[in-house]
């Protein structure tokens, strides 16, 4: 037997390269960016990982399972192995099937002497509506019982501090097309892609020399919401290894036209109330002046209130997010708005422009991913409540099983604590 397979039953687990990991990494229905070969040469070149490792698992012959593993020191002397999101299998088909294949990946890992092995399926277990109203539960009750039945322990980390495990997400296969995908949308969303457009809001994809505007926008939002960003070298280097399925996107404002679009309704109002004044003045004339008015002072305010933000360019900067363009779905994986601007709407258009990019690329879905916030939502506020008027559902994946696999590494967990 070769030094780098193992055969469990009628399971050979195999470590492969990167490049062997590519070929088949999307034919599971579970198959996401973070269980492929370009993120794992990302993660290689992070500092806190030791090494990551692409592993197949055969059955006569035959590629049944894969997965990326991640390995990381704890308490100096141990290892982990994490699977973020994998493995990658076909759920569902069998749970002996299943527990063979975590049977194999259990004494695989034995044999390198890693202490602790902590998997993240990409797997849904509870799907709820906009209104937070169950409409699935307990979809991977049986793949639960597996992981149990070999020992693992089971949690959901409410504050998705390693991995995302709440998502929203819009299915948008049974559409024809981006406009029957419009119509679908609330009157009050329609409303707001139509008046941003006008406002000459615009978006655009960043290059990998642009990337420093991305990262602005992200940092400054993370520090106003308490959370904590990568530095810039990880999205540049993410970047080079995604290419062109790393989709970093800007909404701006165009800030020549919207001076002219604020000159130029300032000039309408102005001469329709003029003409309301010269004209016949009917019982309604009085309120049309009144409203007219009203209009215009509307206009007013924006130009005195643009004029304060002393912009020096013609682009004023409004959000910027990553999209990952990943098998199946449109990943929103990162991103942020700058506060200041936030009535230009610039995450609603770049949400909207990467919906009709998604439905152009015959996508089955569009992921907003990692979702919180739902308490908030009952007042209108919050991550939750910005990803629900585009319309979907909230899916909360199975959770994190762990498992000791060196028994000494829970004697000194016990006696120093997290690791």
């Amino acid at each position: 037997m070769k030094q780098k397979e193992m055969i469990v039953m009628s399971i050979l687990v195999k470590s492969v390269s990167f490049d062997d990991y590519r070929n088949t990494q999307l034919n599971e229905k579970c198959a996401n960016f973070l269980q492929s070969a370009e993120m794992a040469k990302l993660q290689e070149s992070q500092d806190h990982i030791e090494k990551v490792e692409a592993l197949v698992f055969e059955r006569d012959g035959l590629r049944v399972a894969q997965a990326i593993v991640v390995y990381k020191k704890s308490f100096r002397v141990f290892k982990k192995a994490l699977l973020l999101h994998g493995p990658l299998l076909d759920y569902h088909s069998s749970c002996w099937f299943d527990r063979e294949i975590l049977e194999a990946l259990i004494l695989y890992l034995r044999k390198k002497n890693i202490a602790t092995l902590s998997i993240h399926p990409y797997l849904t277990n509870l799907i709820r509506n906009e209104k937070l109203e169950n409409i699935e539960v307990d979809k991977a009750s049986d793949v639960l019982e597996v992981f149990e039945t070999l020992g693992f322990e089971h949690s959901l980390d409410s504050e998705q501090s390693l991995v995302v495990n709440q998502m929203f997400v819009k299915s948008i296969e049974s559409f024809a097309s981006s406009d029957e995908i419009l119509a679908a949308f609330s009157p009050s969303l329609k409303r707001d892609l139509k008046k941003f457009t006008a406002l000459n809001v615009k978006t655009e994809e960043l290059d990998e020399h642009q990337l420093d505007q991305f990262y602005d926008i992200l940092s400054r939002t993370a520090e106003r919401k308490g959370f904590s960003v990568h530095p810039l070298v990880y999205f540049q280097n993410l970047k080079k290894c995604f290419g062109k399925s790393a989709k970093f996107m800007l909404a701006y404002l165009d800030c020549p036209a919207y001076l002219a679009y604020l000159d130029e309704n300032i000039q309408s109002f102005e001469a329709k109330i003029q003409d309301l004044k010269e004209g016949p003045q009917k019982k309604r004339t009085k309120g049309q002046i009144a409203d007219a008015e009203d209009q215009l002072r509307s206009y007013y305010k924006r130009l005195e209130q643009f004029k304060s933000y002393q912009i020096k360019t013609d682009k004023l900067p409004l959000s910027a997010y990553l999209f990952m363009d990943y098998g199946p779905e449109i990943v929103s994986f990162y991103g942020g708005n700058d506060e200041a601007y936030l009535n230009f709407g610039g995450a609603v258009l770049l949400h909207w422009e990467m919906l009709k990019y998604a439905k152009s690329k015959s996508k089955k879905h569009f992921n907003f991913y990692g979702t919180i916030e739902t308490e908030a939502a009952s007042s209108g506020k919050g991550n939750f409540n910005f990803k629900r008027q585009f319309g979907g559902q909230l899916e909360t994946l199975v959770g994190s099983f762990d498992k000791t696999l060196n028994p000494f590494y829970d004697i000194l967990k016990k006696t120093l604590g997290k690791d």
